[in-house]
């Protein structure tokens, strides 16, 4: 699952700027906490219980609803800052102000995201959170995908299908084959289950490719 929100990652906002060609210092928290969507990507090998993901899903749909609230406040503000900057002479202490109100925007929306790593992690025994580092560990490594790459694959995927299913309307073809195998796509990305979700991809992407290759 994929959350729908304009933020940055909470991994990245934490993260200070290099300054005089220093290194920039470790990250304690991607270091040590973990978004919902590594959890839901790795739930089968960490053995997430249907009771943590239940409770998982639950936390995230409220933050989420939290993030777009706090986004819009963000931009509003953003926008009323882009309007003052705007002028030929400046207010300095009025665009300073308004500057504030970004920042203090932009703390709530880090502290919410960090609020839910807090408690995803919370939900997670000793055992699962030491196999979702040697999870990170193969991530860095490129040994197996990240979330952020399996929703790249999920949606070029999910582009293909519906390519597909356009060309067979333009023929005059029914689509409905494709169809009833795409109805199991959405309760799995709900679960956050992706690998059975972009394993109902390939079957619909097959039925596309076996019946072009039939009509030639």
């Amino acid at each position: 699952m994929k959350m729908k929100t304009a933020v940055p990652s909470i991994l990245l906002l934490f993260v200070g700027p290099v300054l005089l060609g220093q290194s920039p210092p470790t990250d304690p928290l991607a270091e040590s906490l973990f978004p919902p969507e590594l959890v839901l990507q790795h739930q089968a090998e960490i053995g997430l219980t249907d009771e943590q993901r239940t409770a998982l899903m639950s936390q995230v749909q409220k933050a989420q609803d939290r993030f777009n609230d706090l986004q819009q406040r963000l931009q509003k503000e953003m926008e009323a800052l882009g309007g003052l900057v705007k002028n030929e002479r400046l207010e300095e202490q009025s665009v300073l102000t308004q500057f504030d109100k970004v920042l203090d925007r932009e703390r709530e929306l880090k502290r919410a995201h960090l609020s839910l790593m807090l408690g995803i992690k919370n939900k997670l025994t000793a055992e699962q959170q030491a196999k979702l580092r040697e999870i990170k560990g193969k991530i860095a490594a490129g040994q197996i995908r990240s979330p952020e790459e399996v929703q790249r694959v999920l949606q070029g995927k999910m582009q293909k299908v519906q390519e597909g299913v356009q060309r067979w309307q333009n023929e005059g073809r029914d689509p409905r084959e494709v169809g009833e195998i795409m109805q199991e796509f959405e309760p799995l990305m709900k679960e956050g289950k992706h690998k059975e979700a972009e394993a109902v991809l390939d079957r619909a992407l097959k039925l596309l490719r076996e019946s072009e290759k039939d009509k030639e």
